[in-house]
């Protein structure tokens, strides 16, 4: 079981009326008129959320002058449908994070890779020119290394790096009880 806990309507502060109150909390936490009323009256005007939330909540309203007082609400413990069902959709949205990621890193690889081309082309021009303009003869020949050559280990990593998250992913697919997020 799970505790949560609501902000109810406690007292206002000596120096404080009720009419300047309503005012700051439509103010300041943009609420409606009949919402401000119904948190007079008893009602939360915040969802249940964690205790260190819920203090937080109230601290914001004893700057406005507003006295909140914390009420626990015990929620039952998740049925093992719904904590399947949540999984399910952890490993959809792990999944979805993966898919986007690859595709960014795709997207710049080929930009990279056009990028590179484009350097090798604008290289090679201007290499063809200054031949034009300077004849110079070398005795040895110059061995340059591929410019694939630099690419190839990184794109293996890569590659590496992405089978090892999807058979971590696999692994917790189809073993969810092993790791515990």
């Amino acid at each position: 079981m799970s505790e949560q806990y609501r902000l109810l309507f406690a007292h206002l502060d000596k120096e404080q009326d009720i009419e300047q109150a309503a005012q700051a909390l439509q103010q300041r936490l943009k609420l409606a008129e009949q919402q401000v009323e119904a948190f007079f009256s008893g009602e939360a005007i915040f969802p249940a959320s964690d205790k260190a939330k819920a203090l937080k909540q109230a601290k914001v309203l004893a700057s406005l002058g507003v006295r909140a007082r914390l009420k626990r609400i015990v929620a039952p413990a998740q049925t093992p449908a719904a904590a399947a069902g949540q999984a399910d959709e952890q490993v959809l949205a792990a999944l979805d994070y993966i898919t986007s990621s690859l595709i960014r890193l795709e997207e710049r690889l080929d930009d990279m890779d056009q990028r590179f081309s484009e350097h090798l082309l604008h290289q090679q021009q201007s290499n063809d020119s200054d031949e034009l303009a300077l004849d110079l003869s070398l005795d040895e020949e110059l061995n340059l290394p591929a410019a694939s050559a630099t690419r190839h280990p990184l794109l293996v990593v890569i590659l590496v790096l992405i089978t090892l998250l999807l058979a971590i992913l696999g692994v917790s697919y189809f073993y969810p009880d092993l790791f515990n997020f």
